[in-house]
């Protein structure tokens, strides 16, 4: 007897081409560029944020405005911007959630490479 780990879904296949092959590879680069990006943000956000003295916990900072020579080059500014605590909202207002839940309000593609 067989044990099935994945939902088994029937798939469509076809035939690339040398240049989709090609196409596919370079955006397993990019994707991996991005991240290496986006790590590299976040590193230097922290640091310049330290500079600031940014507490993030009371989103307060010591500084609002880095100068170099006497010329202002950063500023930090706090921004807000409403959104919906879907936790707070599924325990607190249960028959509300169920009422406005979509499952597939964020369904999307994704190009998943099969090699590495």
């Amino acid at each position: 007897m067989s044990v099935a780990t994945k939902a088994q879904v029937a798939t469509k296949v076809t035939k690339a081409t040398k240049l989709t092959v090609e196409q596919v590879k370079q955006l397993v680069e990019v994707r991996a560029e991005i991240t290496r990006l986006e790590a590299l943000k976040s590193e230097l956000t922290k640091q310049i944020e330290a500079v600031f003295g940014v507490d993030k916990d009371n989103k307060v900072s010591e500084f609002d405005t880095l100068t170099h020579h006497n010329i202002e080059f950063a500023r930090l500014d706090w921004v807000s911007r409403k959104g919906v605590d879907t936790e707070k909202l599924a325990r607190d207002f249960p028959e509300a959630y169920e009422a406005c839940f979509s499952p597939t309000h964020t369904t999307y593609s994704v190009v998943r490479a099969l090699f590495k």
